[in-house]
């Protein structure tokens, strides 16, 4: 009697992560991007386009997927999005993981803030796009059908960025408490930049169920996402293996 398939995906994080490579990466795996658009759309907040480019990282054929939105000077807060998403009308398994990601985010910006997470104003995380980009890899990851999700330790930059507070030191605040909740192995990576963002450190902690090498399986499938910066320290994109479980 023959033993069905376990469809497994692993993520390459050799380049860190944000929410849009991730999506464009499972997208590229095979997920429908016009079903990701749909369950998008019903966000019940500005028009939202998600366009899909060709484009290439350091000789690397990858997709990338902009999220085109309205300007959205808004800062919600953790209710006011937890309002956005459970009006959507989502797939449970989608809802569910979106919740997830945003309330380890919120679980994450209090601590750094010394605050509760229903007082969180979020800033650059929630805005439409960061919130599309959330609800776009629950999509693609319900899509698959995966039955366990699989990561390698996460490269997260060095140096400083300019956010709504100042300057803030890289790997950000929230980045590094949200990886360090969910015992996720990461290390500085080969970039003087942020190489994984807020919502992609959030995305993986909630869908990912164990951290290492590439675990024995058969690959059917190869996605790569890039990112919007070409880096001249390491091809910036995320990949995707999708495959059976050996």
């Amino acid at each position: 009697m023959s033993v069905p398939a376990r469809p497994i995906a692993w993520i390459d994080c050799a380049a860190g992560a944000a929410g849009d490579m991730l999506l464009a990466a499972l997208v590229d795996a095979g997920a429908d991007l016009d079903v990701v658009a749909d369950h998008v759309a019903r966000l019940g907040v500005e028009p939202i386009t998600l366009r899909r480019n060709e484009v290439e990282r350091h000789g690397i054929g990858a997709l990338k997927v902009d999220v085109d939105t309205a300007p959205d000077p808004e800062h919600r807060t953790w209710k006011a999005v937890r309002v956005v998403l459970d009006a959507a009308g989502l797939p449970e398994p989608v809802a569910t993981l979106a919740h997830d990601a945003f309330a380890r985010l919120a679980a994450a910006e209090a601590r750094v803030h010394r605050t509760t997470p229903d007082d969180v104003h979020f800033h650059e995380v929630g805005a439409l796009d960061a919130i599309a980009d959330v609800v776009g890899v629950a999509t693609a990851l319900h899509l698959l059908g995966l039955h366990s999700v699989h990561a390698s330790p996460v490269a997260l930059g060095s140096g400083t960025s300019r956010g709504s507070h100042g300057l803030v030191p890289i790997p950000a605040p929230a980045t590094l408490e949200v990886l360090r909740v969910a015992g996720a192995p990461c290390y500085a990576g080969p970039a003087p930049r942020e190489m994984c963002t807020p919502t992609g450190a959030a995305l993986l902690a909630a869908a990912v169920t164990s951290w290492g090498p590439m675990p024995h399986m058969v690959p059917r499938a190869i996605g790569v996402g890039a990112g919007t910066r070409d880096l001249a320290e390491v091809a910036n994109v995320v990949r995707v293996v999708v495959g059976d479980a050996v």
